[in-house]
């Protein structure tokens, strides 16, 4: 067996999700919290309330659930796409970001200021992720180590404009010519489909890759069912069940490139 391909999932594996939707926010509406004199924090929690609300509640959420499309997510993506699904999207989605804002900012400012300030704070917040997408601090040694032998790909649940903002912003885009969202191939993992999608993409088999994710449902099940070799990342030491095996488990992304020499030796 000759490896040469590691599959990366994205979010909460190179890049920490919600901790940069949060840096990303702060720096869209830390200045209107200061002149409106309204707290940072529970305004994000209503915004992000308000929004997980009316996502849930859409005709297109059952949809979106499957491509693993959430919210916050939901406030930053264009929802690029030739499918009617997308279309009906893209018609709801300005309306629906603008309903989120004005939620959160009706208690907080005077009525007159509301729709201004909804606008000006949506613009910001979409606009602040692409340069508000830092990784984890162990991504970056990992892939210029794992670089040098092994082409590597992203496999990402999301709307592949905002997947790829995060991936451009974390700086390590670079690293990855070949990028597959859920958004854009219409399905997502654990999809097996997913996962061959990739390989096809990167014309090896599927015993010359190795999938690495941090969940054990959407990436070791999916990596699984494909027929994949996975590693789980476990970052916060959850107890494994004893439904899902993975094929090995690391604590941190460090621990990749020793893991790899040790399974296969003939391409470390």
């Amino acid at each position: 067996m000759t490896l040469k391909a590691l599959l990366f999932d994205l979010d909460n594996t190179l890049v920490p999700e919600m901790a940069n939707y949060e840096l990303a926010f702060a720096a869209a509406c830390g200045e209107a919290a200061r002149r409106h004199s309204f707290d940072l924090v529970q305004f994000r929690t209503a915004v992000f309330g308000s929004a997980n609300q009316r996502w849930q509640e859409s005709e297109t959420f059952a949809y979106c659930s499957g491509l693993g499309i959430g919210s916050p997510t939901s406030l930053l993506s264009d929802f690029p796409g030739d499918g009617p699904e997308f279309v009906t999207l893209r018609e709801w989605a300005p309306g629906y970001r603008e309903r989120c804002w004005t939620d959160a900012l009706r208690p907080l400012v005077k009525d007159g200021l509301v729709g201004e300030l909804a606008t000006e704070l949506d613009t910001a917040f979409r606009a602040a992720l692409r340069s508000h997408g830092r990784p984890y601090d162990d991504a970056l040694p990992m892939l210029q180590q794992v670089s040098r032998s092994y082409a590597l790909a992203v496999l990402t649940n999301g709307p592949h404009d905002v997947q790829r903002a995060k991936l451009r912003a974390s700086g390590l885009g670079r690293f990855f010519p070949t990028t597959i969202a859920s958004g854009e191939i219409g399905f997502g993992k654990p999809d097996p489909r997913f996962f061959l999608t990739a390989l096809e993409r990167l014309d090896i088999r599927v015993d010359e890759a190795i999938a690495i994710g941090d969940s054990l449902e959407r990436d070791v099940v999916g990596a699984r069912n494909a027929g994949l070799r996975c590693i789980w990342l476990n970052r916060e030491q959850r107890t494994l069940p004893a439904t899902v095996v993975p094929d090995h488990e690391i604590v941190s992304l460090s621990e990749i490139p020793a893991l790899i020499a040790m399974i296969a030796p003939d391409m470390s």
